[in-house]
């Protein structure tokens, strides 16, 4: 686009209208540009934060397997009220 072309459209739309113009073009670029390049940093990061929780899970599942195992080395009841305790989100649903 030739300067003479951008020169007659600010002319004829006026200095404030081919600015808000201007404005919103950068905000759709910007928009588009966080889209692209932060959605596949923000899936990264979920996946590492499943990853994490279910490693949680699996460490305390063995901890209470553990202190289960050796409650019951030791001639002592087991904790029914630790190995028990479940969240209503956490119960099976079937």
């Amino acid at each position: 686009m030739e300067s003479n072309d951008i020169l007659k459209s600010i002319e004829t739309l006026g200095f404030p209208v081919f600015m808000a113009i201007i404005l919103m073009g950068g905000i759709y670029f910007l928009g588009r540009w966080m889209m692209n390049h932060l959605m596949g940093k923000l899936d990264a990061q979920w996946n590492m934060i499943t990853k994490l929780i279910d490693r949680t899970r699996a460490l305390d599942n063995s901890i209470i397997r553990l202190e289960t195992m050796i409650r019951l080395l030791n001639h002592m009841d087991p904790d029914w009220e630790r190995i028990g305790k479940l969240d209503e989100q956490d119960r099976r649903k079937d």
